[in-house]
């Protein structure tokens, strides 16, 4: 190479990286793909579809939603854990997929699989009954859960663990029927497949409103804003409350350049109105949490489930 061309080789050189900088800087450059662990049309769903909608504006590009249902929530997180962390596919996830079952199923995850990223919601969980059922309180279904085996239907966790709990603490014989979505736990209830679901209120409230399931009790620490006369289990003298916290997991080792990006946007995208009246609408409450936060959270709980579910013989081990 003679002088000249080494010149012309060398201003290439220059003139190209400032090129290179600029696309690596512009992360996304792809579609970000979201797995939902319950199915579509959910309180689950069609929060963490407000959320995707707000974070692509500020992200710049399409936040697809896709539905991953079974395994009463770990599907999701549980792919997401194998995949490449390149920060373009995550997953949702709540105490029960977090801090509970990984104590009480045999999961290919850990709470170290993951990077943790931002939560948005705190879920809301009610008790229903069929419209005819002679249940009316939950001292009534106490009762009866004493004198016969009663069903009762939910998606899973948290909700099934709270019922399995009220077993070993009171003599009860609550037996869970698992369905893969809340809405179908609810279809169940409508039509005396159970004796009762416990589940969100977006799935119950048709069902409620129409006078086809009767809600006995607000399983939360709080009254439903629907149903402010109906109180919680623990103000009808049931010592429970069943509470989750729903955030975004990503693989273990995402680059902290594209996960700083990341907390940002969702953060940003969680703490937006949209997205707070939707989170509201569904029967959830708005809780936008940084992503540290959101581990600790999630790793305080499964410290503190540890101990209880094997005292009360729920845990493998």
């Amino acid at each position: 190479m003679n002088r000249r061309e080494a010149i012309l080789a060398s201003g290439a050189t220059l003139l190209a990286a400032p090129a290179v900088r600029a696309q690596g800087a512009t992360w996304p450059d792809r579609e970000i793909t979201i797995l939902v662990a319950y199915g579509a049309g959910g309180s689950t769903d069609v929060c963490t579809r407000a959320l995707a909608g707000e974070a692509e504006k500020i992200l710049g590009v399409p936040v697809q939603i896709v539905n991953r249902t079974g395994g009463q929530g770990t599907s999701a997180p549980a792919q997401v854990a194998s995949m490449r962390p390149d920060g373009h596919t995550l997953a949702t996830a709540g105490m029960a997929a977090l801090a509970i079952l990984p104590h009480v199923l045999d999961l290919p995850y850990t709470l170290d699989s993951f990077t943790f990223l931002p939560g948005y919601a705190r879920y809301l969980y009610g008790i229903a009954v069929p419209a005819e059922s002679p249940i009316r309180t939950a001292q009534d279904l106490i009762a009866q859960g004493r004198q016969r085996r009663v069903t009762f239907a939910a998606a899973g966790a948290p909700q099934n663990i709270g019922m399995f709990e009220l077993n070993k603490k009171l003599n009860t014989r609550f037996g869970f029927v698992p369905f893969p979505g809340g809405a179908e736990a609810v279809t169940a209830a409508i039509g005396r497949h159970v004796d009762f679901v416990v589940q969100n209120p977006p799935e119950m409230l048709p069902a409620l409103q129409s006078g086809r399931l009767r809600l006995i009790a607000s399983a939360s620490d709080v009254r439903w804003k629907e149903y402010p006369d109906v109180q919680t289990l623990r103000e009808q003298g049931v010592d429970l409350a069943v509470d989750s916290v729903l955030g975004l997991v990503g693989p273990k080792g995402i680059p902290q350049d594209r996960l700083e990006r990341l907390n940002t946007a969702l953060l940003q995208a969680a703490r937006s109105p949209g997205v707070g009246e939707t989170v509201s609408r569904f029967g959830m409450v708005p809780a936008p949490t940084p992503a540290t936060e959101f581990e600790a959270m999630q790793r305080g709980a499964f410290a503190e489930f540890g101990p209880h579910l094997r005292e009360n013989g729920l845990a493998r081990r």
